[in-house]
């Protein structure tokens, strides 16, 4: 098991280069029973961080991977429903 900072992945870094430090250490940890993904101090996700860090995860494993590896703790009720409505739009894209 692995947990990630999202609060270190996101510091001093612009949004798409972030996502694409996140999307790395989920491929270093996908091996793993399962990685958490910790959202203490994180105040925003904009499409711009999770277009190249979970779009990018749903693209190339899955949605139901992303369910099965990936948890979420210290996450805002906020967060959360934004998380949710972005994959669901994600996969129903990816469905068309």
């Amino acid at each position: 098991m692995c947990t990630i900072s999202l609060h270190e992945v996101l510091q001093n870094k612009n949004y798409p280069d972030a996502g694409d430090v996140l999307y790395c250490l989920f491929e270093k940890y996908i091996n793993d029973p399962k990685i958490i993904l910790d959202f203490t101090g994180v105040n925003s996700l904009p499409s711009l961080f999770l277009n190249v860090s979970i779009g990018k995860f749903i693209e190339n494993y899955g949605a139901e991977t992303l369910k099965q590896k990936i948890s979420f703790v210290n996450i805002t009720k906020q967060q959360a429903e934004r998380i949710r409505n972005y994959v669901t739009q994600l996969c129903e894209q990816i469905r068309q």
